[in-house]
């Protein structure tokens, strides 16, 4: 034991209890520890924050006076030292100072009672059935106004609601580092706080917790079944009786289950866990029949609020049936903290935004990673139809290209201006998508769900090593589409310009225009960089808009609604029908083209706007309007120094828009689809051994495709 106070102790300890160690509460408590432990520095300040919690008079001081105990048990390190001392059991220092507290009480009678009447007061004061009922529930406010109901609550004063234990919880666990202190402690240590400070059970406390319970699970069932048995999910659920519904059966059931907690001579309550389980299995159903369809906010927020509940009141149930001990106290800590995450989250936007978009992102990366398996080549015969048809999308390319550099000279005002080239863009992509032709830029926010989709699916021990071979189709299949893309646009260019001065005895760019081509595609002299990881976030933004669309047309049943629409009595339903087959069928390409031909020629408009220097540099486009620079110039135009950083800008972008748009495709897919960071790290672990043992495999495809690997 140290001879002196430490300095970092000193300073927080009150001048009184320094003068007077015969404080009353300080005196019972160096009477009943062991003689090591009674010159413990720490002692004067636990019976400080203890005489606080125990005088306090009013409920709000003793609320504060109890968080300020909880904060000082997370204060300081202390390690003991002395042989045979009691107090080297309590564990590691990150929680010697709550050990500490723990060991006072399990030791000092007069103490412990005095803090269990103070914990006695507290809750006979206070109102739990709203945290156990509603604290972390999403809320039905709708998302912007939940949003700024959240937004004031960070700015505003907070009164202290003294009946308010969410607000409690809140105030006691303020950061994320507290709340994963709580979620870590051993079930023994809060086995020992619960026993050591909660009342006797005789204590009317306890009469005001169990009504608080009672009252919370019969508000959960009543929760569960308003959303479970709305139309929108029961449209969705196994076509019964309302009465039979498992979602209406389970109040029944929890009138069961508080019976037998309230008298000790009733039955078990055996309907309880199978009431449960039969609202899960109605929940599988929901989800089942919605992963045909499309998803909702209004899906996602009543999925959200039945899983909640069911999952409170499930564990509500556990520890009501469980018998007084270890593990009811388990039960318990681990309720506890779901509800201490839960109001910390309830002040979260992000928390906000990732509750309400999670399960419909999730959908819109499915639905893309459906379209990414037709931009995968498995093997040489596949390989050169890719090459075949992103050749064909050069060739379009450069009629784009044209008509890109033909809507400069219009010099028209920047709104119009964004317009026309949006719609030379749009118009473009969707002829490249109808006529079934490649563009390599919108492969990788495709591929990438795709690549998630198989992580989360595939299982046994070779599913990395078949996820390695995968991604190595990926990218010998990338590759093939840019250099068929790169290569076709740049020739298509110099025969175009070539074809132009014959026809019109003039070059399709003067002279200054072309070397202001060139020049700004360098990069090093110009936004080439910047500009061409933009675009690789617009590519990613389109296949989003593209997914979303997908699952909105779905979920409002847009096909099926073509198909029965009433012009079917004049034009036929056979043809109607037809129509719902193709809006489904390409609904999902429709919007991620339109969606990326506006944002690219719109981006530099809206930057001219805000008085930002925001451009586009997409690699197939840029290559076009190179090399139709390099045919309206008669001079050496491929040897000079602009040419070869051009061509280097030209790389640049290939890496950027392609490995920015696969980057941010890859992390959100996974993300949303919850793959495991593990699982992550053993695959890129494995990919790097591939790619130094097996660099051909990521270049050109086998020549038939690999047993067992097939998509």
């Amino acid at each position: 034991m140290p001879d002196s106070l430490p300095s970092t102790l000193s300073s927080g300890l009150p001048s009184d209890l320094q003068q007077d160690p015969k404080n009353d509460l300080l005196t019972d408590l160096r009477a009943a520890l062991h003689a090591s432990q009674r010159d413990d520095p720490l002692l004067p300040l636990l019976a400080h924050r203890l005489t606080a919690f125990t005088v306090a008079s009013g409920s709000a001081d003793r609320l504060d006076s109890w968080i300020a105990l909880q904060d000082w048990t997370r204060e300081g390190v202390r390690i003991h030292t002395g042989a045979g001392d009691e107090g080297a059991k309590l564990a590691s220092g990150d929680t010697i100072r709550l050990r500490l507290l723990l060991h006072a009480l399990e030791e000092c009678a007069p103490v412990r009672s005095r803090v269990q009447g103070a914990m006695a007061a507290l809750f006979a004061e206070a109102d739990a059935c709203g945290l156990l009922a509603e604290a972390g529930m999403p809320s039905d406010r709708g998302f912007l106004a939940e949003a700024s109901g959240r937004l004031w609550a960070k700015v505003l004063p907070e009164p202290r609601d003294t009946q308010d234990l969410c607000q409690f919880v809140r105030r006691c666990y303020r950061n994320d580092s507290q709340v994963a202190r709580f979620q870590r402690w051993p079930a023994e240590l809060f086995h020992r706080l619960i026993e050591a400070v909660m009342p006797p059970a005789g204590s009317p406390a306890w009469a005001a917790l169990r009504q608080s319970v009672s009252d919370a699970i019969r508000l959960l069932c009543a929760r569960v079944e308003a959303q479970g048995l709305a139309p929108k999910l029961r449209s969705r659920s196994h076509t019964v009786p309302v009465v039979e519904s498992p979602f209406f059966r389970l109040a029944r059931a929890a009138d069961g289950l508080l019976a037998a907690w309230s008298d000790p001579h009733a039955p078990a309550a055996v309907e309880w866990p199978a009431a449960i389980a039969a609202c899960r299995s109605e929940m599988a159903e929901i989800h089942r029949q919605v992963g045909g369809e499309g998803v909702s906010v209004d899906i996602v927020f009543s999925l959200d609020v039945l899983d909640r509940c069911l999952m409170r009141l499930e564990l509500l149930g556990s520890i009501l049936s469980s018998p007084p001990g270890l593990e009811r106290a388990t039960l318990t800590h681990r309720l506890l903290s779901r509800l201490v995450v839960h109001v910390h989250q309830a002040r979260s936007l992000r928390a906000l935004a990732g509750s309400n978009l999670h399960l419909l992102h999730r959908r819109i990366v499915e639905r893309s990673s459906e379209t990414g398996e037709h931009y995968i080549a498995r093997d040489r015969s596949e390989y050169r139809h890719l090459l075949l048809a992103a050749a064909g999308g050069g060739v379009l390319t450069v009629g784009t290209t044209a008509g890109k550099l033909l809507a400069h000279e219009l010099h028209l005002s920047d709104f119009p201006q964004g317009l026309v080239y949006g719609l030379n863009y749009a118009i473009s992509f969707l002829i490249l998508h109808h006529l079934h032709l490649v563009l390599a830029t919108k492969q990788p926010a495709m591929t990438a769900a795709t690549l998630a989709t198989i992580l989360r699916e595939q299982r046994g021990s070779g599913r990395l090593d078949d996820i390695v071979d995968r991604i190595a189709r990926i990218c010998h299949s990338q590759l093939a589409a840019a250099a068929g893309n790169v290569i076709v646009v740049a020739l298509g260019a110099l025969a175009f310009t070539t074809l132009w001065e014959l026809t019109f005895s003039s070059t399709f760019l003067d002279h200054d225009a072309a070397e202001k081509t060139y020049a700004s595609f360098s990069p090093l002299n110009s936004g080439t960089v910047f500009f061409a990881a933009l675009t690789g976030v617009i590519l990613w933004s389109s296949s989003l808009v593209g997914g979303w669309l997908d699952n909105w047309s779905a979920w409002h049943r847009i096909p099926q609604g073509i198909a029965d629409h009433p012009l079917g009595v004049r034009l036929g339903r056979a043809r109607m029908e037809r129509w719902g087959g193709v809006w489904r069928r390409n609904i999902a390409a429709w919007g991620s083209n339109i969606s990326l031909g506006f944002m690219l020629g719109m981006t530099p408009a809206f930057g001219h706007f805000l008085g930002l220097p925001l451009d586009v540099r997409h690699v197939t486009l840029s290559t076009g309007m190179l090399f139709t620079a390099c045919g309206s110039l008669h001079d050496n135009w491929y040897g000079n120094g602009f040419f070869l950083l051009a061509i280097a800008g030209i790389f640049t972008m290939f890496v950027l828009n392609l490995g920015v748009s696969f980057t941010l495709s890859l992390w959100t897919a996974l993300r949303a689809l919850e793959i495991p960071a593990a699982d992550v790290r053993d695959l890129l672990r494995r990919l790097g051994v591939r790619m130094l043992t097996h660099p051909g495999d990521f270049i050109l495809p086998p020549k038939t495709p690999m047993k067992g690997h097939d998509l």
